[in-house]
């Protein structure tokens, strides 16, 4: 089992380096294994993009998704500025229609609604994992977060506060504000379904074809 977890060491996504150390620690206490995933493996997944992108580092306009559901569209900004990798990661899921279909997977009265997640069980993910951007927009009543199973584990994953949760700050990186239809949101229940979801470029309003 060590071999083939240290084979794992080298893997290209560095959530999955990270679940490895930790179980060759378990299978061999005496070893020291943090030192052998590191240099973390840079860049964002294929198709997103570099930070030194001219559109990343300074964009023209923000983008906003139209997120179509069971109850109505959830209208939300991307902080493009304060998330760039993440945000564009994201709008690339749109583009390929990623969404289309999903369910709601997680609503906590007073909390938050969680969805994204092709599983269901909050368990899945788009194929890879981004690193997190930590910034200083706080956790507001309609602040778009990304989901997390430990440190730089986002993905597809996204949830939205339905009321300020200061206990979030800092911890979870925020990709947005709702600025329409957080009654969209406050109406939620667990499995509902996003219909599609579409991006505005400044331009057109384009994404996934609807389900």
């Amino acid at each position: 089992a060590l071999r083939t977890v240290k084979a794992a060491f080298a893997d290209r996504d560095w959530a999955v380096r990270v679940r490895a150390a930790a179980l060759a620690a378990e299978l061999d206490p005496s070893g020291s294994y943090q030192d052998a995933i590191r240099p973390a493996p840079g860049g964002p997944p294929p198709g997103v993009g570099a930070y030194d992108d001219p559109a990343m580092v300074a964009p023209s306009f923000s983008p906003q998704l139209y997120v179509d559901t069971d109850r109505g569209t959830i209208q939300i900004e991307l902080a493009v500025l304060d998330a760039p990798l993440t945000t564009r990661a994201l709008v690339a899921l749109v583009r390929r229609g990623f969404f289309t279909g999903l369910g709601v997977h997680r609503v906590v009265p007073g909390f938050v609604a969680q969805m994204g997640d092709p599983r269901g069980d909050g368990e899945g993910g788009p194929g890879f994992t981004l690193r997190d951007e930590i910034n200083e927009r706080p956790y507001l009543r309609g602040t778009v977060g990304m989901a997390l199973d430990w440190a730089d584990t986002g993905g597809s994953q996204f949830f939205i506060t339905v009321a300020p949760q200061p206990q979030l700050d800092g911890r979870y990186t925020v990709i947005g504000t709702v600025v329409g239809g957080m009654e969209v949101v406050d109406a939620l229940e667990q499995g509902d379904r996003i219909r599609r979801v579409r991006v505005w470029d400044g331009v057109t309003l384009s994404g996934g074809a609807g389900g």
